[in-house]
């Protein structure tokens, strides 16, 4: 079995089990090594090393013989340069371009194996000893930690085979954890399995029994990995509500039995920071400005079917998915986009705060038909939604404009008339729009007053 420093060489050369596969993430996703190594000789760009520096092949021809060779036996090659300079296809970093040095790769497979390698460095390093050096987590010491871990269908294999930047990640995070208190012997890890699993299922549960449209599990409790005591029990999560199953997660965060853990990839130092550990927890309140339907900069109601809302640190974009998608807003504050919010949670704040509920999507796209098709009563109604937002609006103003919106006028006004329920609903402004749209800001950051405890780890 290879050591940890042979086995970083490894895991970041393109020797020839890595230079024979596709390129897992990077640029070039998909496309095969042979082809990128190939592409950058014709084009007489430098190929990077693994030590470090470049080197440019200047014997192209045998170069690409060499990588057609490849493919038949698999065998490293030599590649020659300058005044007789050779290295071996082996010497080569697997960069970017290549598909490397972008952590575990890309892509949900590689962010399970990069989610279920940092379970077993924690149980590793409660193994041994956080104050080990990072060479001490050899691949004996991790395959012996992989037996005390539960990580779905992710593999031994793959976990030992994430690159040095991931190592690194693993071992800074896993040590900040224990000096913390975050983990300590004794505790269980998960992620994928069936605990983990099962205290998602009871979110689902106590959300129903409230008669509640369910959080989705990353707004109601972002943990990538959960961390448990032994003696934790599923059934210690009350599933009769919300407010129960959130005080349950919230004792058993805070006593340390079970603790949900959203990661972030580090390279230097780590810190941690709780979310939703307030009873209730904290949450940002915002301030409803004004309602738009149409940009601020340029435009008019007619010339974008998105609407706006306005509020006191930013705006939310109105709009639909695809031609007769669902609609969802999308929310920029302070200028950058900060996440967003699909229609089915547009819906339950509307029921939850204003106890009205909003239309459903093929109801919408239906009087978007009748609409297009020139039906009088869903005309003055569309007038009516949009006077609701500017009086100066008229009906025959309303008429003369969706003769000029293009070819799929149904499609259009689908779009334009989902973003006007939302602001015909909270047109008079005051408490209950605050709530809306505090409902809907904060849910895109997983802070949603029915958001549970949790702790994120990430760069310092």
């Amino acid at each position: 079995m290879l050591n940890f420093k042979s086995f970083l060489i490894e895991a970041t050369n393109l020797v020839p089990s890595e230079l024979k596969k596709p390129a897992s993430g990077g640029p070039n996703a998909g496309m095969n090594r042979t082809e990128i190594l190939a592409n950058k000789i014709r084009k007489q760009e430098p190929l990077t090393l693994a030590k470090g520096g470049e080197f440019l092949v200047t014997d192209t021809q045998s170069a690409l013989a060499s990588i057609e060779q490849f493919k038949k036996d698999g065998k490293a090659f030599k590649m020659f340069g300058k005044n007789g300079a050779e290295i071996s296809s082996s010497d080569l970093l697997k960069t970017p371009e290549f598909g490397g040095g972008a952590g575990a790769g890309g892509g949900t497979e590689n962010t399970a194996i990069g989610e279920s390698a940092q379970c077993v460095w924690m149980a590793a390093m409660l193994d041994i000893g956080h104050a080990m050096p990072i060479e001490s987590f050899t691949d004996d010491v991790l395959t012996k930690a992989f037996s005390k871990v539960s990580v779905g269908k992710t593999s031994l294999k793959e976990i030992l085979e994430i690159d040095d930047s991931w190592k690194t990640s693993s071992y800074l995070i896993a040590q900040y954890a224990i000096q913390n208190g975050i983990i300590e012997k004794g505790m269980t890890f998960h992620r994928d399995d069936t605990l983990m699993k099962s205290i998602y299922a009871a979110k689902d549960i106590a959300f129903k029994n409230n008669d509640l449209r369910p959080l989705t599990h990353d707004k109601w409790n972002p943990g990538d990995i959960w961390v448990a005591d032994s003696d934790f029990n599923i059934s210690e999560l009350s599933t009769q509500t919300v407010e129960g199953i959130n005080d349950d997660i919230l004792d058993l965060y805070l006593a340390k039995r079970l603790v949900g853990i959203s990661l972030k990839k580090v390279g230097k130092a780590v810190k941690g920071e709780e979310k939703n550990v307030e009873r209730p927890p904290e949450t940002d309140d915002h301030k409803y400005v004004e309602g738009r339907i149409k940009a601020l900069a340029r435009g008019e109601w007619y010339t974008t079917k998105a609407n706006y809302i306005i509020y006191d640190e930013g705006q939310l974009d109105l709009r639909d998915n695809s031609a007769f998608g669902t609609h969802k807003v999308e929310i920029k504050g302070k200028g950058a986009r900060a996440g967003g919010a699909a229609w089915g949670v547009i819906v339950d704040a509307a029921k939850r705060i204003y106890r009205k509920n909003l239309p459903k999507t093929s109801d919408i796209k239906k009087e978007a038909n009748l609409i297009a098709n020139g039906d009088a009563a869903a005309i003055t109604k569309f007038t009516q939604m949009l006077q609701t937002i500017d009086k100066t609006i008229s009906e025959e103003d309303v008429k003369e404009k969706l003769q000029t919106i293009g070819r799929n006028p149904a499609i259009w006004i689908h779009g334009k008339l989902g973003g006007l329920y939302v602001l015909n609903l909270i047109a008079d402004g005051g408490i209950k729009a605050n709530q809306f749209i505090t409902q809907l800001i904060n849910y895109a950051g997983s802070a949603t007053s029915e958001s549970s405890a949790y702790i994120i780890l990430k760069e310092k």
